[in-house]
């Protein structure tokens, strides 16, 4: 079973915010109050609440404090039975998890903006660049390499030109990823990565911002 939660990202009143930050452990607090914008503070603190509200919903007992990272930093709990990943862009926030990639499993959701594209085609392979030339679909190849990327756990370190996201089967070292389109917003492009076939049945669960504290 693979599932999005997904909230909006609406400021709280200091009192609202306080008290939802307060229900989440003391380095996610730390991590939190650290943030200068009140947006990206938000976004932290929602995508972790948005984590365990899915956990408790799939009837799972874990405590956010049992939280490791791997070496490249990628997030995950030790012999779980289960996968997640948390993105955020705009005024949404999401999280993805799954009982079906307990390990390679990453999402991206971009907001689709005005973006000079001189500055990032270099990332793209050819047949990339010449597809976004004539389609106008940069944030579809984008989000795509992203999830790869995550899901693999390294990130921006790897080279994103090395990532050929023309089809929704890629390969990358020797490993078959597949990619997945979500769609909760036609402003916004989203996708899920994951080493395994996750199936057409992922379910979508919007929640209210208030309902998660």
């Amino acid at each position: 079973m693979t599932a999005i939660y997904y909230t909006q990202c609406k400021q709280l009143p200091d009192h609202a915010f306080e008290e939802a930050v307060f229900l989440l452990p003391i380095e996610m607090q730390q991590k939190i109050r650290k943030y200068s914008r009140w947006q990206d503070a938000h976004a932290c603190l929602y995508g972790n609440l948005l984590l365990k509200e899915a956990i408790s919903q799939l009837g799972y007992d874990y405590s956010l404090e049992l939280i490791q990272k791997t070496k490249y930093g990628k997030p995950y709990f030790k012999d779980s039975d289960f996968g997640f990943n948390i993105s955020h862009s705009g005024e949404y926030i999401v999280c993805v998890i799954s009982t079906d990639e307990k390990q390679n499993l990453g999402i991206d959701i971009e907001e689709n903006k005005p973006i000079a594209l001189e500055g990032f085609m270099n990332i793209f392979t050819e047949e990339e660049q010449k597809e976004i030339g004539e389609q106008d679909n940069f944030y579809t190849f984008w989000t795509r390499k992203e999830a790869i990327a995550k899901a693999d756990g390294r990130g921006m370190l790897i080279p994103f030109d090395t990532i050929n996201t023309l089809s929704l089967s890629v390969q990358l070292d020797n490993k078959e990823y597949n990619l997945y389109e979500v769609d909760i917003d036609q402003n916004y492009t989203i996708y899920i990565a994951a080493s395994v076939s996750l199936g057409n049945d992922i379910k979508y669960f919007y929640k209210d911002p208030g309902s998660l504290y």
